[in-house]
């Protein structure tokens, strides 16, 4: 299969029952989503049932339960009592077999129960997928039938890695998901292997930011420009290798006339500085780019910086998402005072009464913005950004 095209975005639409705070949702997506709602509201639990598939393909489903405090604290808890199992159904879009075909349509998903007869720690029911090829549909015989599993089939009925099921299987699997933290960007990490990518708190970023200087120049500078725009002063970010380690060291202008440069080192570096540093890599990461990676999620990518600088973060994901999907949660009203915000890149998250809702702004908001009386930015502060649904139909199987 060649290349992804970046305008379709690889998880188009994603339906969940039952996992944490969310009863039911049916949310689209697009290359660039913003899950915005305030704190507590589930963001960082519907960019987790992507998380969840991705861990779940990638090692197991128990492995991945057990991850995340065990299965009860993963099934639904509303007024009637805790849902006995939740699910997750992913429209999907797949490279095209050949350059200029249209993305291949497909679905996967599958459901995680309780075991009623107390057998075993957890089943998995349901687990399909259709693959929409130009000469037919092919389905493939994920159903176990009468038989009780812990395991998805998925994995199993890849016998090539470019067969279409074997495709579907790796680019879930790509998916990567970013919570960083200062400590992880700023250790010494042995050198990475080319070809590797930037860790999930933010581990390897000298090597990756290494490797991104090398292989592409101008996405270097790239990353070095939305750096400037987000820490006052600074120049660029660049790996510094010690012996057989790699870490980070940031320029920043220097001298009376700012025509100067002066380097800090890791141990200088404030945290807000390592975090910007740490989401524009990710952005930018040579693996993303090279469509390795099909879908990015960050979350908070604005926490620690000033908030005079929050909007420009918004240019650098817009940038991103021309060449990978991008999703992020925030909470901020001031990432979206940028003229790259548009209505169809948020989706609202809401909690009421323990249970979350997402989904596009709703009328009420949509008007208010469509004349003008608010920005989005606004709109958030004001606290009037509701999602348009606030309950959904279990997801058909």
């Amino acid at each position: 299969m060649n290349g992804p095209d970046p305008t379709v975005p690889f998880v188009r639409r994603v339906r969940v029952r039952g996992f944490r705070s969310i009863a039911g949702c049916d949310v689209a997506l697009g290359p660039l989503t913003v899950l915005l709602g305030f704190n507590a509201s589930g963001k960082s639990n519907f960019l987790d049932v992507l998380r969840f598939v991705a861990d779940a393909l990638t090692g197991s489903v128990p492995q991945a339960v057990a991850d995340r405090g065990g299965l009860g604290a993963l099934l639904h808890r509303g007024p009637g009592g805790t849902m006995e199992s939740f699910e997750i159904r992913l429209d999907l879009a797949l490279p095209p077999r050949q350059a200029g075909q249209a993305p291949i349509p497909a679905t996967y998903g599958f459901e995680v129960a309780q075991d009623p007869l107390g057998e075993l720690p957890l089943l998995v029911r349901g687990e399909a997928a259709t693959i929409r090829l130009a000469d037919g549909e092919l389905r493939l015989p994920l159903d176990p039938g009468t038989a009780r599993t812990m395991r998805l089939r998925l994995p199993a009925s890849v016998i090539r890695e470019d067969d279409p099921q074997g495709v579907l299987e790796t680019r879930l699997r790509a998916m990567a998901f970013y919570e960083l933290d200062s400590t992880a960007l700023r250790a010494l990490d042995k050198q990475l292997l080319p070809g590797g990518q930037l860790g999930t708190t933010g581990h390897f970023l000298g090597s990756v930011l290494g490797e991104l200087g090398r292989e592409d120049p101008v996405g270097k500078e790239r990353l070095d420009s939305y750096l400037g725009a987000l820490v006052p002063n600074a120049l660029g970010v660049d790996e510094r290798v010690e012996g057989r380690y790699s870490t980070v060291q940031v320029r920043f202008r220097a001298g009376a006339a700012g025509d100067g440069e002066e380097v800090f080192l890791r141990e200088s570096l404030s945290e807000g500085t390592l975090l910007a540093a740490g989401v524009l890599t990710a952005l930018f990461q040579p693996a993303a780019f090279a469509g390795r990676i099909p879908l990015i999620g960050i979350e908070e990518p604005e926490t620690a910086l000033h908030p005079a600088g929050v909007g420009a973060m918004y240019e650098a994901l817009d940038d991103a998402a021309q060449r990978t999907q991008v999703i992020v949660t925030s909470q901020s009203s001031e990432l979206l005072d940028n003229e790259y915000v548009k209505l169809e890149h948020v989706r609202a998250v809401a909690n009421v009464d323990g249970v979350t809702y997402v989904g596009g702004i709703d009328a009420a908001g949509r008007a208010i913005v469509d004349k003008e009386l608010m920005t989005l930015s606004e709109l958030h502060r004001s606290g009037q950004m509701l999602p348009a649904q606030v309950g959904y139909p279990a997801p058909e199987h």
